[in-house]
């Protein structure tokens, strides 16, 4: 696969206020030890075979709304 670069630390600059999270500078490290954790994690999981014709979608929770057959 290629593309751009993953940078740790500006994933970390650009997310952390989006999700409204406080990093502090203690924190930092390890929150960028483990992006790339998951980003080597998710190359793994992108690099395996993914045959489209066999794929079936998860079903969806609405809260609140009864599955078919059942009473409301």
């Amino acid at each position: 696969m290629s593309g751009p670069v993953f940078d740790a630390a500006r994933h970390c600059d650009a997310m952390a206020p989006a999700l409204g999270l406080a990093i502090t500078e203690q924190q930092r490290p390890a929150v960028l030890q483990f992006l790339a954790v998951a980003k080597a994690m998710s190359e793994i999981v992108f690099a395996a075979p993914f045959d489209e014709a066999t794929f079936e979608p998860a079903g969806v929770f609405r809260a609140g709304r009864p599955c078919d057959g059942e009473p409301a």
